[in-house]
């Protein structure tokens, strides 16, 4: 992953090329995975949501964004009772998949959709919101 150089040496994160939805889909894919075309677009939207819902707070978490509230609110919900013991497992296993591949990427996810294509896929379009401070400087 790029990376540019801040005037005082420290690294910040570069905005990838690839697009978000593409990213997305290969973060979430060990859940994303177990969906088949059988799925009920509800399970499968709900699917979706819990991959943004975990990208977006570790995503805000970041210093280029500096919302570390967001991953401890995340935090909070999974510590409490009754949350089912594969919703825990299956956060724990995201999170450290974003630390391992994704852990430099700053965009967050900002409107999204999931709808199904003529084929039965399912088809995830959504846009990018990037930190203010890693916005393209006009002028």
């Amino acid at each position: 992953m790029a990376t540019h150089s801040s005037p005082r040496g420290a690294a910040r994160p570069a905005i990838p090329k690839r697009k978000i939805s593409e990213t997305v889909i290969d973060f979430g894919a060990p859940l994303l995975r177990e969906l088949d075309q059988q799925q009920p677009i509800e399970i499968v939207r709900a699917t979706f949501n819990l991959v943004i819902t975990v990208w977006n707070a570790h995503v805000m978490a970041m210093p280029v964004w500096g919302k570390p509230d967001v991953l401890q609110q995340l935090d909070d919900l999974l510590r409490a009772p009754g949350t089912a013991p594969q919703m825990i497992v299956a956060c724990a296993n995201l999170a450290t998949r974003r630390q391992q591949h994704f852990a430099n990427d700053p965009r967050a996810v900002g409107e999204w959709r999931v709808a199904f294509d003529n084929q039965g896929r399912a088809r995830l379009h959504c846009d990018a919101r990037v930190p203010p401070s890693l916005m393209p400087r006009r002028g």
